[in-house]
């Protein structure tokens, strides 16, 4: 069960009066509160860092205390969670999604079900996709693991 509470503060637009913004949406989702994140609508944990240039598909999440910069796209139903670390040019498509102590950076590309989890290391032009599962290792260079 999900709570969606509008939040209070709202600027205001002093030419027109109207808000120059819609305020962002507060949901609680199993003991855990969201926010929609202003590009691209999808939900971010309070707990978590996502910076401004990131783009969060409306039905993606980032969940935990994970940090997301840079030029991170998330479509789908992907997902970024507990304290994993994504930056520099990474795309998650589909149902993929990223977690545990992972660090993801470089140009990386998840796509269908796969997923980066555990301690793995994963940078530069590496594409996952169907099923695939990387948990421990580095993974670096161009690369496609099926």
């Amino acid at each position: 069960m999900y709570k969606a509470v509008e939040t209070a503060t709202t600027r205001l637009n002093p030419w027109n009066m109207w808000p120059s913004e819609p305020p962002p949406l507060e949901i609680e989702i199993a003991d855990a509160t969201y926010r929609t994140h202003p590009t691209g609508g999808g939900l971010v944990a309070i707990t978590a860092h996502v910076g401004p240039s990131v783009y969060v598909d409306r039905c993606a999440m980032i969940k935990g205390r994970a940090v997301v910069v840079g030029s991170v796209r998330l479509f789908g139903k992907a997902v970024i969670e507990e304290d994993a670390v994504v930056t520099d040019f990474c795309t998650l498509r589909d149902k993929s999604s990223i977690g545990g102590r992972a660090i993801v950076r470089g140009g990386v590309q998840l796509a269908d079900n796969a997923r980066v989890d555990g301690l793995a290391h994963i940078s530069g032009g590496v594409l996952l996709q169907h099923f695939a599962r990387i948990s421990q290792g580095i993974f670096s260079g161009s690369m496609t693991v099926a």
